[in-house]
Order: C-alpha cells, then sequence, then structure tokens
C-alpha cells in the first residue's frame, strides 16, 4: 500500500505575518519539515502543495518534493486538487491531506489511521478523519477512488465536497489532530515564545582554488549550495 502525504502549505499567513511553512516548530524544524518528518517516520511518501511565497519555501526545503498550486488563492480545494493529482500521478493507493500549521500530529496515529484503512480495504471510496474529545480533525485519509472523487468535485468548498465521501471517524488520542496554530495568539500559548522562522537548511562547505601544494587551499571558502535540512 503506496500512502502519500500531501501538506498544505499554500495559502497565505496573513494573520501570522510569516509564510506558516517557514516558522519554527521544535528542534530548530519548520512547520513543513516537521510534518514532513512524522508522516515519513509512519511510511508515507511526502508532497508538500505551495503558493503563496513560494520561492521562500523551496529554498527553505530543498529536499522536499513540492509541487505548486496556480489556484491557491482560489480556494484551499484548489490547492488540495493540485496534490491529489501529483500523488494520483505517483500512483498513490492512500492520500492524506493535512494543513501545515497543525504540526503536531503524532507519528502513531498517522499509522493508526493507515492500518484502519488497510483493513477496509483501499479500493472503494474510504474516507477516514480522526476525532479527538468529540472533535473532528486532520489528517483526513483517502482510498484512490475516494482521492479520484475529490479531486472531480465541483465548486470551491472543501469541506462540503469532503462531506460528500462520509468520512468515518476515528477516535484517536492525539490532541494534535485538532491544534491548528495559525495566530501569533496560539503560537504564544503552545510555545511561551513570539513567533519566529526555523533557521535556514544548513550547507556544506566546499573548498574552491588553487592547493598550495601542501593540499591546503589558499582561497577563502565558499559555501556551495547543498542541503540538507
Amino acid at each position: 500500500m503506496k500512502a502519500v502525504a500531501i501538506i498544505l502549505a499554500a495559502g497565505k499567513a496573513r494573520r501570522m505575518s510569516h509564510p506558516k511553512a517557514l516558522i519554527e516548530h521544535e528542534g530548530g524544524k519548520s512547520f513543513l519539515q516537521s510534518l514532513a518528518s512524522t508522516f515519513g517516520k509512519a511510511g508515507c511518501g511526502v508532497l508538500g502543495v505551495v503558493g503563496s511565497d513560494e520561492e521562500m519555501v523551496r529554498d527553505q526545503h530543498p529536499s522536499l518534493e513540492l509541487v505548486t498550486s496556480r489556484d491557491w488563492e482560489k480556494s484551499l480545494l484548489a490547492s488540495v486538487k493540485a496534490g491529489l493529482e501529483a500523488a494520483l500521478t505517483e500512483d498513490a493507493d492512500v492520500m492524506l491531506l493535512h494543513p501545515v500549521d497543525m504540526p503536531a500530529l503524532r507519528v502513531t496515529t498517522v499509522k493508526s489511521m493507515l492500518k484502519d484503512m488497510e483493513r477496509g480495504g483501499t479500493e472503494g471510496v474510504l474516507a477516514i478523519r480522526p476525532e479527538y474529545d468529540n472533535a473532528t480533525g486532520w489528517p483526513v485519509v483517502l482510498s484512490k477512488a475516494a482521492a479520484r472523487k475529490l479531486f472531480e468535485a465541483e465548486g470551491e468548498d472543501l469541506e462540503a465536497a469532503l462531506k460528500t465521501l462520509n468520512p468515518r471517524r476515528l477516535n484517536v488520542k492525539d490532541p494534535g489532530v485538532i491544534v491548528n496554530v495559525n495566530t501569533p495568539e496560539i503560537y504564544g500559548r503552545v510555545f511561551s515564545t513570539e513567533v519566529k522562522l526555523a533557521p535556514p537548511p544548513k550547507r556544506r562547505m566546499k573548498r574552491t582554488g588553487a592547493s598550495n601544494g601542501s593540499g591546503a587551499d589558499t582561497t577563502p571558502t565558499s559555501y556551495a549550495a547543498s542541503s540538507e535540512e
């Protein structure tokens, strides 16, 4: 079962004043890096969907696969469709939709949802949403048939389109499925600090210039644009 997580990071963070994908979560990782790590540890491939501030997000995450939502200003559903199209092209069996401003999701939760999907089979129009404390959360897990149906949905309302899939709720013990860090006030309550950006990706040093014959370079060290995060 090939699972691909689609992290939605295309919107304009008007209330946060910084692109949400670049904000520091913990351990020096950005929201986007942290979620990519979570989904990767759960056995998923990862696609990020970018739009606003695309250049900055790409520069900060050189090792992640990112796709562009050209209609990100139109609706969240448009960005979802950009991610679904890429995942379907990669022949994913299961797709997981998750907003970038919900970085506290646990690896165990993702694994549980994937197991639940696998038990139900991946051929039908199946969708699963987590539930914590009677509140519906994210990620939304979709079978391939459900992803195709969502991709073909009309209109601009994502929640209305998801309702047509009649998602089954899965009770989880993970508050991260409902914690949306989308304002400076919420960030401050969660992290006890002001909103700040994650540090830039590390670059490996490469020496350039002629050797002096002793094996040492005589020219200053320059930085080459190799990753990683």
